[in-house]
C-alpha cells in the first residue's frame, strides 16, 4: 500500500485517538501543575499540588487501599477463574448453557450490578446473606465496619470480573495440544505436576493478559466504591478514582489538584504493570 493511501485511510482514526487520548492526557499533566478553579482559568503554582498531594493522609490512604485491593482482587480473580475454566474444560454437554449463565454478571453495567449485590448484604433490602448468617449465629456489619465493607468490594470485584477471566482462561485451554498431556501421562504425571510445568507454562502470555486487565481494573476502580460504601473515605475503602472525584468535583472543586491525582495514579499503574508489559514484550518478541 502506498504511503498517500495509507495515511488517507488511516489519517481519520489517528486524528480521532489524538483529540480522545492525548488532548486530554496533556491536559492532565499541565493542569497538574495549576491551579485550576472550576470555570476559571489555570495559574501556574509548581509542585504545590504534588507536595500537597504527597503529605496528605487521605491520599495515602486511598493509594494504599487501591493498590492492595487491586493485587488481593487480581490473585483472587485468576485464582477462582482458572479454576473454573478447569471445571468447564471438562464439561462436554451444557458448555454454552454455563457459561451464559455465568456471564450474566459481567455484561450487567456495573453499576446496577453494585446496586443489586450491596442489596444481598444490606437488612433495610432483607439482606438474604445476612439472613443465612443469622442460622449460624454471625452478625456481620457490612456497611458500616472497615474489614466488612472491603470485603464486600472485593466479593463484588470477584462476583463481577471472574467471569471474563473464565473466559479468556477457558479459550486458552481449549487451544492446547493434547498430546503433550498424553505424553505427560505415560511418563507418571499427576494432575498437579501436567499443570505446573505444562499448562501453566503454555498459558503464561494469556495469564500476562489477564492479569494486565485485572490489575488496571483494579487501580481504576470507582463505580463500585461509590455504590456499595457511599461513606468510603470513613470506611476506609476511598479509591483513588473516588478521591479524585471528591477533590475535582465533590468538595472542592479544584481540578489541578484532580489532575495531580491522576498523573500519580498513572505512575503508579505503570510500575504494577511493568513485569506483565515485559513478560507480554518477550512473549511477542518470540513470535
Amino acid at each position: 500500500m502506498r504511503r498517500k493511501d495509507f495515511l488517507t485511510l488511516a489519517g481519520p482514526a489517528v486524528v480521532l485517538m489524538a483529540a480522545l487520548l492525548l488532548v486530554p492526557l496533556v491536559t492532565t499533566v499541565v493542569w497538574s501543575f495549576q491551579n485550576v478553579p472550576v470555570g476559571q482559568p489555570g495559574t501556574f503554582n509548581g509542585l504545590a499540588n504534588y507536595t500537597e498531594l504527597l503529605t496528605s493522609p487521605r491520599f495515602g490512604n486511598a493509594a494504599v487501599f487501591t493498590v492492595g485491593f487491586a493485587l488481593v482482587a487480581t490473585v483472587l480473580k485468576v485464582a477462582l477463574g482458572y479454576a473454573l475454566a478447569l471445571l468447564l474444560a471438562r464439561v462436554r454437554r451444557g458448555r454454552t448453557v454455563l457459561l451464559g449463565l455465568l456471564l450474566a454478571s459481567y455484561i450487567v453495567p456495573s453499576v446496577v450490578g453494585a446496586l443489586d449485590f450491596s442489596w444481598l448484604f444490606n437488612d433495610v433490602f432483607g439482606g438474604p446473606v445476612n439472613r443465612l448468617l443469622d442460622v449460624f449465629g454471625l452478625q456481620v456489619n457490612w456497611l458500616v465496619e472497615t474489614w466488612p465493607a472491603r470485603t464486600l468490594v472485593v466479593l463484588h470485584a470477584l462476583w463481577h470480573e471472574v467471569p471474563f477471566v473464565v473466559l479468556v482462561l477457558l479459550a486458552g485451554l481449549q487451544t492446547l495440544p493434547a498430546e503433550p498431556m498424553e505424553a505427560a501421562s505415560l511418563d507418571g504425571a499427576n494432575w498437579w505436576q501436567k499443570q505446573r510445568y505444562l499448562v501453566v507454562p503454555a498459558l503464561a502470555p494469556v495469564f500476562s493478559f489477564v492479569l494486565l486487565i485485572s490489575v488496571m481494573d483494579g487501580l481504576k476502580v470507582f463505580d463500585a466504591i461509590r455504590i456499595i460504601t457511599p461513606a468510603a473515605e470513613q470506611l476506609g475503602t476511598e479509591s483513588l478514582m473516588s478521591y479524585v472525584y471528591q477533590v475535582a468535583l465533590g468538595d472542592s472543586f479544584r481540578l489541578g489538584m484532580g489532575s495531580a491525582v491522576n498523573v500519580l495514579t498513572m505512575v503508579v499503574t505503570l510500575v504494577l504493570l511493568i513485569p506483565f508489559l515485559r513478560s507480554t514484550w518477550k512473549g511477542a518478541r518470540a513470535l
